[in-house]
């Protein structure tokens, strides 16, 4: 299954098999499951600029979180269908 893996952190597109973005470095689904927030980072970005850091460890609601990380949430809670590459 072919799907987009976007980072967050610095927004690197990539369409990939999961087992070519796990290879790569990515920290994306299915290898962490679907609509779960954590990092969706490229092997090249640390954590500590994504959703899940702020939620997670600077305590941010979701009023408080920038448009780019509403964006970001919604496409995770959307997952698989707001990453899927239709073939």
């Amino acid at each position: 299954m072919l799907l987009r893996h976007i980072c967050e952190v610095c927004g690197k597109e990539e369409i990939l098999t999961s087992d070519q973005a796990f290879n790569q470095g990515w920290d994306y689904p299915p290898k962490m499951g679907f609509q779960i927030v954590s990092p969706r980072t490229c092997g090249s970005c640390g954590i500590s600029g994504t959703l899940w850091w702020a939620m997670t460890m600077e305590g941010k609601q979701i009023a408080d979180l920038s448009q780019q990380q509403r964006e970001t949430l919604h496409r995770i809670l959307n997952e698989p269908d707001s990453i899927a590459v239709p073939n």
